[in-house]
């Protein structure tokens, strides 16, 4: 996504920015009984997140943030 930046924080947890170097929310990686999974989580009113979901795919864990 051109518009999103995507910094890692740690190993499996990335931070997206937006272009004005906002922070918009987390994609984090995670491994479990059934494969590997990447949850997606905005903020909302820059003290709170809400969780977007789990995806198999983090492509579609990035296409929460579009």
């Amino acid at each position: 996504m051109r518009d999103r930046s995507f910094i890692l924080v740690r190993d499996g947890l990335w931070r997206i920015v937006d272009p004005a170097g906002a922070v918009i929310g987390y994609i984090e990686h995670h491994v479990g009984v059934d494969g590997a999974r990447y949850s997606a989580r905005r903020i909302v009113f820059a003290l709170r997140t809400r969780d977007l979901g789990e995806f198999c795919r983090v492509d579609d864990a990035v296409d929460c943030f579009r």
